[in-house]
């Protein structure tokens, strides 16, 4: 699979510098941070933060931003902080530049086994593995709780269980001698925190009032008023319709926001429908998962040259052809349709639902260039 070429403008170091500027991280945060929690930041904010110092990390079958999804989403399934986990594989392979022991085929992001001289340490065959393994060996440190993904960690049963429940007491344990360890992987992670927030592929602010993605709540999350008050609390398996960001929370619509928070809710930005039989999604480490019947509809949350990602690490090709849009428009009452220059074409009957491929102020790309002027009070569109 082709790794994510994004180019990246002179804001992010910018952003750099201004991150510069702020504090590090206290030592009274640093000695109240536990290593079980859920995550707080974005896939997004974390892959963004390493092409700012790394435009080509060495990675062998997934893109930085799969690789940070498979931290969030096994760190939530052990209950680990997956975001500052990602922060210390950072920290082990400096900005996964690897260049010590460790080589990136070896998939181990942690230095699990690795003790100098020469010693690579433990090979995981997949990133999954590799995530999976650092995530486990985290779990053993900081928790006696039983693991709930299959063990592939090959040091778990040689640690002290619970033995270090906050990230500064990995000092002299993870890492020998180890001052500031923890600490420093802290301040990676705080570093991470001060990206500011985007939305994949959406250009804001935008010239239209339509939503550019919706989130699913995935755990109970607060709606915020204008004002920074409680307005009321979203319930796990709400979808809630997106227009920008405010800050590092998604603007809902009407000054509303939710703050950011990849444990409690996922973003996508569009849907495939598949077109073809043989369609194949395939799991994060590139073997097949299921093969799709045609006619079915995916969310996805990022894409690029060659892939769609529609969650968990999972991904549809895009040599496979998958019709992507941005969401659909319903006619209540009939509705004209305009050519590319602009004229004319034709009427389209109320009750008809069409896809949308592109939004271009108060027109709607049915495709090919075709539009249709919106009207509130004669269609609804949807995402």
């Amino acid at each position: 699979m082709l790794k994510d070429t994004r180019l990246y403008s002179l804001v992010f170091a910018f952003i750099l510098v201004l991150s510069a500027l702020v504090p590090s991280f206290s030592a009274k945060a640093a000695n109240s941070t536990t290593i079980m929690g859920p995550s707080q930041l974005t896939s997004k904010q974390m892959g963004d933060y390493v092409l700012l110092n790394e435009s080509s990390p060495k990675l062998t079958s997934v893109s930085i931003y799969q690789l940070a999804e498979l931290y969030l989403e096994i760190g939530r399934k052990e209950g680990v902080r997956g975001d500052i986990a990602f922060a210390q594989a950072i920290h082990e392979t400096g900005f996964f530049r690897f260049g010590g022991d460790v080589i990136p085929e070896q998939n181990n992001y942690a230095g699990i086994g690795t003790t100098g001289g020469g010693v690579k340490g433990a090979f995981f065959a997949t990133p999954e593995e590799g995530v999976r393994a650092h995530i486990q060996h985290l779990k053993a440190y900081a928790s006696k709780d039983p693991l709930n993904t299959e063990l592939i960690d090959p040091r778990f049963n040689l640690v002290t269980r619970g033995i270090a429940p906050l990230w500064t007491d990995l000092n002299g344990r993870w890492a020998v001698p180890g001052k500031g360890y923890g600490e420093k992987i802290l301040q990676i992670h705080l570093n991470m925190s001060k990206m500011t927030l985007t939305i994949p592929h959406v250009s804001l602010p935008t010239n239209h009032k339509q939503p550019v993605a919706r989130i699913t709540i995935k755990a109970d999350v607060s709606m915020l008023a204008p004002n920074g008050s409680v307005f009321k609390t979203l319930k796990k398996g709400e979808k809630v319709r997106v227009y920008g960001v405010i800050g590092n929370s998604y603007d809902v619509g009407g000054g509303y926001r939710v703050d950011a928070n990849s444990s409690k809710m996922s973003i996508y930005i569009g849907r495939i429908l598949i077109k073809n039989s043989t369609t194949v999604m395939y799991k994060p480490d590139g073997t097949v998962h299921r093969v799709f019947k045609k006619g079915e509809s995916l969310m996805v949350y990022d894409y690029d040259s060659s892939v769609y990602q529609v969650g968990g690490g999972y991904y549809v090709k895009m040599s496979d052809k998958p019709v992507y849009h941005l969401g659909r428009l319903e006619l209540s009452k009939e509705a004209a349709m305009f050519s590319p220059d602009g004229t004319p074409y034709s009427n389209l009957k109320a009750g008809g639902n069409y896809p949308v491929y592109g939004i271009n102020g108060d027109r709607l790309d049915l495709g090919g260039g075709y539009t249709v002027q919106f009207n509130k009070k004669q269609q609804n569109y949807y995402n």
